[in-house]
Formats: structure tokens, C-alpha cells, sequence
């Protein structure tokens, strides 16, 4: 009887230090992918062409469809959910028919325990094809590394099934679970068969964005068509700037300042291009419009759009995805457009630093909302553009320039980075 009672004393010790060895070797202090995939023009038309063939409007539901991607292609859709999700990065390779994955997520700030040091959790698996079943669970995971532990194959199953029931994003695993149909893993692509179903995708859109964030975003719309209509004829770029980002200053207080000035941009940015927030959110289409005012830097509108874009793109999909979207279009420009201008790709790389500044951390967050809400119209967000040129033609920018790859391509934009890196918002306090 006393043996018993030990036993039943002991048992819930045993399994809280199981626990926690557990956890001692899932948690590492390096992360295993420190870099996001390199992203070229190239990679941004193809993945522009992929989304184009897969849009809603062009496949009916219930209708089966195909994504064939390679390797650099997987690892341009990797780095943007890397951004988009908030883990450090992944990296993907085809090898003989498998696909290796390596991520690294962040999870210092979900510990039960303060570190000064981050604290990271990587997974490396190497998958196969999927085994005739549907769903990600149908998939043949030939091996899996979280942390220092190593799962044996046996387990795998079962570690995936709970992981899938348990973690936050388990809502969004099971509709696209119930979407893929297989996937075949040949030597240099992926081709992943999905079921197209409106149902599973409206559900997802919802999922997109958290109850907290729709809240918070709702907040910052409402502010700016508040402040709009207080500044009225006086209102121009630079103020409202300052004014929403004195606003994310105050709600800060008592909220994280990264996912607040995470919102300001994406609000600003739905204002300045006109097509508001009703893409995230179908409830936005019933909300109060502000009104449309001439916003300006340096004197133009079109640069006020590059910023902003470039901004929200940052926050959404990393500064690196949207640095190639902005030169892709300077390109296009060039070619059949109104011709490569590097006044807007300043524009564009002003706008990633300025977002990249804004969320990288909450000391640079917070010192991003101290110094705008000193500004008084005055902050200067875009460097000069003087000695940069615009409206060149194709055979103009190539014989002058060479393109992205060339040295006095590279020498302008090294002279763009320097005038944004000197500019008195970002200097250390």
C-alpha cells in the first residue's frame, strides 16, 4: 500500500520531467535556416503565372487541378510564408524523388520562460510522395528531426496526427487536408493535386487573419477616416503618417508595438491604393469610407503607392519578395510601360525599409512610433531622388545599366540605400 502511494506520488513527477526533457531537446539556441531563399526576377514572373492559372475565378469547385513547381520556385513560396507566418525561414530540395524541408521557427515569445537568448524550434523531414490516400496525413514522411530529437518512423503517424490536432494552425492543416489529393515527387519538380472547394477556401480567408488582428485593424481604419476627415484640405502624406503611427504610439501601451505598426501599414496602404480592406475582410465592404484626399512625395501620388505597397508587402511577405516585385515591374516598365524609373524603386525600397524598421523588433517598432509622433509634417520618409533616372526604355536601361546583375545597376542602388539608411527617422537615438 505504501509502494502504491509512492508510486502514485512519484508518477505526475516522472512525467513533468519527462516533459521537460522533451522539451530541453526540441528547444535549440541556433536555427537550422537563417536565410530566406534568394529571389530573382525570374521567380516572381513564374510564381505571378502559377497564381494567374489557380485563381478562384478560373477553377470551378469541386474541380481538380495541378501545381507543378521546382526547386526554386518551392523555396520562393517558402520564404514568403516565412514572412508571412512568422518563423525564420525554411529551405527545400528534390532529391531522388524525395523533398528534404528545414525550418526554424521562433518560439521565444510563446515560452512559459524568459531567455536571453532566442529560443528555436527546428523540424527537418524528408517526405515522400503520397501513399494513394488524400490529405497530408496520406503523405510518406521517411524521417523527422525536431530538435535533437530524432522520431522513428514508426511514430511518425502519430507524432503528425497530434501535432495537427493541437497546434493553432491545426484549423487551416485540416481544409487543406481536405484539398490535396496527392503529391508526386519527381527528380527536378513537385506536383501537388488539390480538389478546388469554395467552401474549404472561404473558411480559410476567415482564418487568415486572427479575431485580435480584425479587431486591431478595424481600430486603425476607423482612426484613419477620423483623421482624414480632422486634417481635411490641410492633410497630406506625412501627416496622416504621423498621426497613425502617434496613434499605434498610444495603443501600444498596452499592446505589441510590431503587430500595431503592422496594421497601420496594411490600413495605410488598403487607403492609398483605393481598394480598401475588403479582400482580408468581407465585413470591411460595410465599413465607413474615408475620404480620398491627394496624398504626395516628393510631389507625385505614384510614389505615395510605391511606398505603401512596398510596405505592406514587407510586412505580408518580406522585404526581400517585395524588393524583386518592385524591380520585376521596373523592368516590365522598361519594356512596355512608361519605361524602368529608379525614382520609383527608390520609392519602393524606401517603403521595405520603412516597414522592415517598423517591425523588426519592439525596440526599433517603438522607436519608429516615438520619432513619427514628434513629427509635425515635417518627417522626411523617401531620401532625395535627385540624379536618378526614369522613363528609360529597355535598349536605354540596358545599355546604360546592363540589368539587376550588373555593377552600375548595383552602384545606383547602393546610392538609393545609403540616402534611405541616413535619413534622420532611422539614425540610433
Amino acid at each position: 500500500m505504501v509502494l502504491l502511494l509512492r508510486l502514485c506520488l512519484l508518477t505526475p513527477l516522472l512525467l513533468l520531467l519527462g516533459m521537460l526533457a522533451v522539451l530541453a531537446l526540441c528547444i535549440e539556441s541556433s536555427p537550422l535556416v537563417a536565410e530566406q531563399a534568394s529571389l530573382s526576377a525570374a521567380n516572381i514572373d513564374r510564381v505571378k503565372d502559377i497564381l494567374r492559372q489557380h485563381r478562384s475565378e478560373n477553377v470551378r469547385s469541386g474541380e481538380t487541378k495541378t501545381i507543378i513547381l521546382n526547386e526554386e520556385e518551392l523555396n520562393l513560396v517558402a520564404s514568403y510564408l516565412a514572412r508571412r507566418h512568422s518563423f525564420v525561414g525554411a529551405a527545400l530540395n528534390i532529391k531522388e524523388g524525395l523533398l528534404a524541408l528545414n525550418s526554424t521557427w521562433d518560439i521565444s515569445a510563446f515560452l512559459p520562460y524568459q531567455s536571453k537568448t532566442p529560443s528555436y524550434l527546428n523540424i527537418a523531414a524528408v517526405i515522400g510522395g503520397s501513399s494513394g490516400g488524400a490529405g497530408i496525413t496520406a503523405l510518406n514522411i521517411h524521417a523527422l528531426n525536431v530538435g535533437r530529437m530524432t522520431f522513428p518512423s514508426a511514430l511518425i503517424d502519430v507524432v503528425l496526427k497530434i501535432a495537427i490536432k493541437h497546434i493553432d494552425a491545426a484549423p487551416v492543416m485540416k481544409e487543406g487536408e481536405k484539398m490535396l489529393r496527392g503529391l508526386n515527387i519527381g527528380a527536378e519538380v513537385v506536383a501537388f493535386t488539390y480538389e478546388w472547394r469554395a467552401d474549404s477556401i472561404d473558411r480559410l480567408r476567415g482564418r487568415l487573419i486572427t479575431g485580435n488582428e480584425r479587431q486591431t485593424l478595424a481600430a486603425y481604419h476607423q482612426f484613419l477616416v477620423a483623421e482624414v476627415e480632422r486634417q481635411g484640405s490641410a492633410v497630406t502624406f506625412t501627416r496622416l503618417v504621423e498621426a497613425i503611427f502617434r496613434f499605434a504610439q498610444m495603443r501600444s501601451k498596452n499592446a505589441d508595438p510590431v503587430a500595431e505598426n503592422k496594421a497601420a501599414i496594411i490600413v495605410l496602404a488598403a487607403y492609398v491604393n483605393g481598394g480598401g480592406l475588403s479582400q482580408l475582410m468581407p465585413e470591411a465592404r460595410d465599413w465607413p469610407k474615408p475620404k480620398k484626399a491627394r496624398l504626395r512625395l516628393h510631389g507625385r501620388r505614384d510614389l505615395v503607392q510605391h511606398f505603401m505597397t512596398s510596405s505592406a508587402l514587407a510586412v505580408a511577405g518580406g522585404g526581400a519578395m517585395s524588393n524583386a516585385i518592385g524591380l520585376r515591374k521596373e523592368i516590365d516598365d522598361a519594356s512596355s510601360g512608361s519605361g524602368f524609373s529608379f525614382i520609383d524603386l527608390a520609392a519602393d525600397r524606401a517603403g521595405v525599409y520603412f516597414a522592415e524598421y517598423a517591425v523588426a523588433s519592439i525596440t526599433t517598432a517603438s522607436a519608429l512610433q516615438r520619432r513619427l509622433a514628434k513629427g509635425r509634417g515635417n518627417t522626411l520618409l523617401m531620401a532625395d531622388i535627385g540624379e536618378l533616372e526614369e522613363n528609360l526604355s529597355k535598349v536605354v536601361f540596358e545599355h546604360r545599366y546592363g540589368g539587376s546583375g550588373d555593377k552600375r545597376y548595383q552602384q545606383v542602388v547602393t546610392m538609393i540605400d545609403r540616402r534611405i539608411n541616413n535619413l534622420a527617422l532611422y539614425r540610433q537615438d
